[in-house]
């Protein structure tokens, strides 16, 4: 599955791209991206043991950017850096399970910057199936 959506803000011209795929779990995507989400968040790592993953990756950029276009960038793998307001989401279910991570690229002060984890939800929907 791909999507894809863009959106315009006209007040500051600034414009975003977000780039949706599923893969499977058990593939090297699949692997690179639970390694990556333990590196960035070692205090949540994956719980569920998904067969897919939903990764969507958002990008923002204003008209003078240098970025290419929308949708040549796909969220896999998953970026070692970002720019600020860039977000990824990683989904996962399984069982009556839900599992999300939301990162945030937050710009250092000095240069460089990393990925901030800024939401994150583990919950069964159905108990009987935990």
């Amino acid at each position: 599955m791909l999507a894809m959506t863009q959106g315009a803000r006209a007040d500051d011209e600034l414009i975003t791209s977000t780039r949706t795929v599923v893969v499977d779990a058990r593939s090297a995507d699949g692997a690179a991206t639970r390694a990556w989400i333990k590196r960035h968040s070692p205090g949540f790592p994956p719980r569920l043991q998904a067969e897919q993953l939903e990764i969507s990756r958002t990008v923002v950029f204003g008209p003078d950017s240098m970025q290419r276009a929308p949708g040549d960038s796909p969220p896999v793998p998953l970026p070692a850096s970002g720019k600020p307001g860039d977000v990824i989401s990683v989904s996962s279910q399984r069982n009556g399970g839900l599992e999300t991570w939301t990162y945030k690229w937050r710009a250092g002060s000095k240069g460089g910057g990393s990925w901030s984890l800024i939401g994150y939800t583990f919950k069964y929907f159905d108990e009987q199936e935990r």
